[in-house]
């Protein structure tokens, strides 16, 4: 063989020999500082800051988070800010809130390691604060509404939102009030998170406000996810705009969906010779028009699918779409003038402490039963004063 042949592939051996251990020789340092800087990182915070860091550069947010953490229960105040602002990204605020108070509760974390502006956003109250006033109707409180919020992003949209409503030609006609705001721990309420679903609380630990609310309906304004009505409560989303609002307010007066409701809320909803506002069932139209003292040239009956899952056929009595079937339009002037009927005879309206009589039921609660059903007896709920009488 070519000796130099032999000399060029001995060459080469050794060249690949020399890469490959210098590659292995670059690398095990690597991995020893690695597990050095973990080791260090279960004692001295500096150590967990710098592979919080490292992790978030790479985009491993679960791992970032937890040596955040780490470095927060070690101490590091900025390093607990950064905790909660990375886990509100990667989970939301309540799990953010949920942590932050088990760590409290244990005294992992000082309080004063927590700044009331940190408490505020996650919502871990110190006491239930009126962090917004009441607003009192120039023509009386025919229908009366308790704000409740969990965090201050629900106490600054609830700012913006009552404002909005004193400003609305409609809504500030309209005699309703709104008592000052009225603050619950996030911890506590647990509203969920989840932009496709309603929004679901535990309205339990409303209990004793509502024992001694002079109000008859609910406006908690909390949590993320779709808004919704039901049994005394309109449940909005933190970031809620006024036209939602408006939407879900309609549904107090018996206003309902003109889109495709659900099978369940269509077999609720569409019973013949139920009379809503805004929706006739069927086609008892002279019905309609003698509980709403109105004529027939004041309605124009349109077909809507809130019925078409069942057998019946529905129809709006105005003929455009309106904020009943996408909340962000108009509140037609008819609408208006049947929900400043509606709120004439508020005892029609079901009160929000039936429900909790209901809920009361359901755990055997029978002294709390018997409070709420005589508050919304007292409201002069019929359906209440029937359940009392038996």
């Amino acid at each position: 063989m070519n000796p130099k042949l032999v000399f060029k592939r001995v060459l080469k051996s050794r060249f690949i020999g020399f890469f490959a251990f210098v590659l292995l020789t670059s690398c095990q340092p690597n991995t020893d500082s690695q597990a050095e800087l973990i080791q260090r990182a279960l004692h001295e915070p500096a150590a967990a800051m710098q592979l919080a860091n490292q992790r978030l550069a790479t985009a491993q947010y679960n791992e970032a988070l937890y040596w955040f953490r780490q470095a927060a229960l070690l101490g590091n105040n900025a390093a607990l800010e950064h905790a909660l602002q990375l886990q509100q990204r990667v989970q939301g605020r309540l799990a953010s809130a949920q942590w932050l108070q088990q760590q409290l509760d244990a005294n992992a974390i000082a309080i004063s390691a927590v700044s009331d502006a940190q408490r505020a956003i996650l919502g871990l109250w110190a006491e239930h604060q009126p962090l917004v006033s009441g607003f009192k109707h120039a023509q009386g409180c025919q229908l009366t509404l308790q704000p409740v919020i969990s965090q201050q992003l629900g106490a600054d949209t609830w700012q913006r939102l009552l404002q909005q409503w004193q400003q609305d030609r409609q809504l500030s006609q309209l005699p309703v009030c709104f008592l000052s705001v009225y603050t619950v721990n996030s911890t506590e309420l647990a509203c969920t998170e989840n932009s496709d679903s309603l929004i679901q609380c535990q309205y339990n630990v409303l209990n004793s406000l509502v024992a001694k609310g002079t109000f008859s309906q609910l406006l908690v304004i909390a949590g993320r996810g779709k808004a919704g009505y039901n049994n005394g409560i309109v449940q909005l989303p933190d970031n809620a705009s006024l036209a939602l609002l408006r939407h879900e307010f309609m549904h107090i007066l018996g206003f309902v969906d003109e889109y495709q409701l659900a099978a369940r809320n269509a077999q609720q909803v569409c019973q013949p010779g139920v009379i809503y506002p805004n929706v006739i069932i069927g086609n008892d139209v002279t019905g309609y028009l003698q509980q709403w003292q109105l004529t027939r040239e004041d309605i124009t009956l349109t077909a809507v699918d809130s019925c078409q899952v069942t057998p019946l056929q529905a129809y709006r009595v105005v003929s455009q779409a309106n904020v009943m079937r996408f909340y962000e339009l108009e509140l037609p002037d008819l609408y208006f003038q049947l929900a400043k009927k509606a709120i004439a005879q508020p005892e029609q309206l079901m009160p929000v402490q039936y429900y909790f009589a209901y809920l009361a039921r359901q755990q055997q609660n029978w002294p709390q039963w018997q409070q709420f059903m005589q508050q919304a007896s007292a409201m002069g709920y019929a359906d209440a004063t029937q359940a009392l009488a038996l």
